[in-house]
């Protein structure tokens, strides 16, 4: 999916690295080395670089890396996402096709919005948060960093989910939510204590 939207947006993707250097199944680019060449590769000129990784943590690892070698993140948007003008994207940010960034939000650093999610009016999503699809997030809701809003949860309107949290699949989350825990269930309710770092 992340290819298609680079290539349909004008990228050339010329390969990517892999923690494993055999052939990915059905990429139609190819692996070009590890994910250990990174800085390497960008000392060599390839400069502009997506991370396509889903899991936070190792997607904001890998984005610190690329900028402290002098690299570039790439932001990208689906052709049919649906992106407000005032509407901020943070470098190396997602949003993929149906998915709704509503005016006046801001998606940090390597934001991942994920197919058909929403989020509303007036929204802050801190770096390395990841709406997975079909959650919704109404008005002015703050996602801490590296927050991972489950399938088909829904947020809403201002509410404040603390960093490294995650939301279970279909949760609706009515109240505030606390650093680095998992809620679940209608309403949500926690359910989980302690994340690990980001």
């Amino acid at each position: 999916m992340c290819l298609e939207i680079l290539e349909g947006s004008g990228w050339v993707v010329s390969g990517c690295l892999s923690s494993d250097a055999s052939a990915i199944p059905g990429l139609p680019v190819p692996v070009l080395g590890l994910d250990s060449e990174l800085e390497d590769r960008i000392s060599g000129g390839a400069a502009d670089v997506f991370v396509a990784i889903g899991d936070n943590t190792v997607r904001m690892e890998i984005g610190r890396r690329v900028l402290a070698a002098g690299g570039r993140l790439v932001t990208a948007v689906s052709p049919h996402a649906v992106v407000s003008a005032s509407a901020v994207l943070g470098a190396g940010s997602v949003v993929m096709p149906g998915a709704v960034i509503n005016a006046g939000s801001v998606l940090g650093m390597l934001v991942i919005v994920n197919t058909n999610a929403t989020v509303d009016h007036d929204s802050l999503l801190e770096d390395g948060t990841h709406v997975a699809p079909g959650a919704c997030l109404a008005g002015g809701v703050h996602a801490g960093a590296g927050t991972l809003i489950g399938i088909g949860a829904n947020v809403l309107p201002g509410t404040q989910i603390g960093e490294r949290s995650i939301v279970a699949a279909g949760a609706v989350v009515t109240g505030n939510v606390d650093v680095g825990v998992t809620v679940g269930g209608v309403p949500a309710r926690v359910i989980r204590s302690g994340t690990g770092p980001l």
